[in-house]
């Protein structure tokens, strides 16, 4: 890697980077690809441009690196035109800004899972993990007007810096800004958890930005009434809303895909042919139901399990005949209630197999590993892919399955995932709490003729690759650059 200095046309923030440094086995510092389905989005689509990708520091060879950089300078990756600026972040600001707002706070309210009755609480705790978030946000914003050009555009990604367009405004008022949601948004109603002081500090810090994106209609629209409701003048009309400081601020749909290409390639590559064997000896010659997630609670593991269990009970004739492959990686460790569901997902694992397996039979195998190229092996070989958050910005994995797949996979996928938005007339459709649903949607899955099966796939195909990350990215920068509103 070289160190590079120097304004940059375009610069995308967000927590994590396209890469985290590590120390390999041979005791050498490397770069392995950065976690999460937004790398998946921008990190291949930077790769012929000239902008800089500014992110936590969080390994300690990223802190390292970072330190020994504090003159601002920047890091030219291996893949070409991309820059690396991280931040060493003070880590207690880090954990409440990360662990307590992001993920504790944020992440359960916008996909609508805040048990009323014991969260959220908002006491004094809770107040100064948001101080730390305002913080924290604020050095972000300031890392973007060090390293923009003139008149330059900033990108700004996700729930974790929702106060940084406002900020970044200040700082640089030449500046393109955007700020793009990959998750859901919440309804006015859901947001209401939130005391009115946060709330406007929310809506009032993502407002700073010229062009908000989400991924799908219903997100958008969601956030548009609950600015409305919050006083702010919108136009449904134009998608806009109207700022204090007087400024239309569009808000915008970009509907993300993948790139077939890539995905194929890795999916021929030799690490998936390695894990392909080792599933197809683990399977035999029995159908395969897969699922590829996170190990976290809005993913809807568990009701995705029992859904499995109800169909294998009610249908003895599966017995031995069907296996259910789970991948579910862990995610977000020291957020415990991540850490409660990942235990009882693994008990919930356990007692299937114990209910329902034999010596030549384990219903169902659970992978936590998180390998990119093991995910879509597996994928490959399903007959049925279960994709049933219970909410979802996009879900990638119900667009990844259908290109990858060599047996014509069904799609079983939940009413309440952005990408059912696109892929709704060709899946098979459930509602994320109905268990017996679930497993008849399996069934129907395992049951539905080639044909039909092969028909519903080129129309999954379609839809899925129609606007691939190095798209989704030219689309992203063209409407921000666009100062214009309405």
């Amino acid at each position: 890697m070289t160190v590079t200095a120097g304004p940059a046309p375009l610069v995308i923030a967000s927590n994590r980077g396209p890469v985290e440094l590590c120390v390999d086995e041979a005791g050498r510092v490397v770069a392995n690809r950065g976690g999460g389905g937004l790398i998946g989005v921008l990190g291949p689509a930077l790769a012929s441009r000239n902008g800089t990708w500014i992110a936590s520091a969080l390994t300690e060879e990223d802190r390292r690196a970072a330190r020994q950089r504090e003159t601002g300078a920047v890091v030219e990756l291996p893949e070409g035109s991309v820059r690396l600026r991280l931040l060493d972040l003070d880590r207690q600001d880090y954990d409440g800004y990360y662990r307590d707002i992001s993920n504790g706070l944020l992440w359960f309210l916008h996909h609508h899972m805040l048990d009323p009755t014991r969260e959220p609480a908002i006491d004094a705790g809770v107040r100064e993990s948001w101080r730390a978030y305002r913080r924290i946000n604020a050095r972000f914003a300031s890392a973007c007007a060090r390293e923009l050009a003139l008149s330059g555009q900033a990108l700004l990604q996700d729930y974790h810096l929702s106060l940084a367009p406002r900020q970044l405004r200040a700082l640089r008022p030449d500046a393109g800004i955007a700020h793009f949601t990959m998750i859901p948004w919440a309804d006015p109603a859901n947001l209401r958890a939130l005391p009115a002081d946060l709330a406007t500090e929310l809506l009032d810090g993502m407002l700073g930005a010229d062009l908000l994106g989400f991924l799908v209609p219903r997100w958008a629209n969601a956030f548009v009434e609950t600015c409305a409701v919050a006083g702010y003048p919108v136009d449904r009309g134009r998608g806009t809303v109207i700022d204090r400081d007087g400024r239309r601020v569009k808000i915008r749909c970009f509907p993300v895909g993948v790139d077939p290409d890539r995905l194929r390639h890795v999916a021929a590559g030799a690490a998936a042919e390695a894990y392909r064997r080792e599933l197809r000896r683990l399977v035999g010659d029995r159908r395969l139901v897969v699922r590829v997630d996170r190990m976290e609670p809005s993913k809807n593991l568990l009701r995705g399990l029992d859904g499995f269990a109800e169909l294998i009970a009610r249908e003895p004739a599966r017995r031995e005949r069907v296996v259910h492959y789970v991948l579910a990686y862990s995610s977000r460790q020291d957020v415990p209630a991540y850490q409660a569901y990942d235990r009882e997902v693994r008990r919930r694992v356990d007692l299937i197999n114990e209910r329902f397996g034999t010596p030549t039979w384990q219903p169902v195998v659970l992978e936590t590993r998180n390998d990119f190229a093991r995910g879509l092996a597996a994928l490959t070989l399903a007959d049925v892919l279960v994709v049933n958050a219970m909410r979802d910005g996009m879900n990638l994995v119900a667009k990844e399955g259908p290109v990858v797949s060599r047996r014509d996979l069904a799609l079983v996928l939940s009413t309440e995932v952005g990408a059912a938005d696109e892929l709704a007339d060709a899946a098979i459709m459930v509602h994320p709490f109905d268990v017996t649903a679930l497993a008849d949607g399996i069934a129907a899955g395992l049951d539905m003729p080639r044909a039909e099966r092969a028909e519903r796939l080129a129309r999954l195909r379609k839809a899925a690759g129609a606007m691939p990350p190095r798209q989704w990215l030219d689309q992203a920068v063209h409407e921000s650059a666009d100062r214009r509103t309405g």
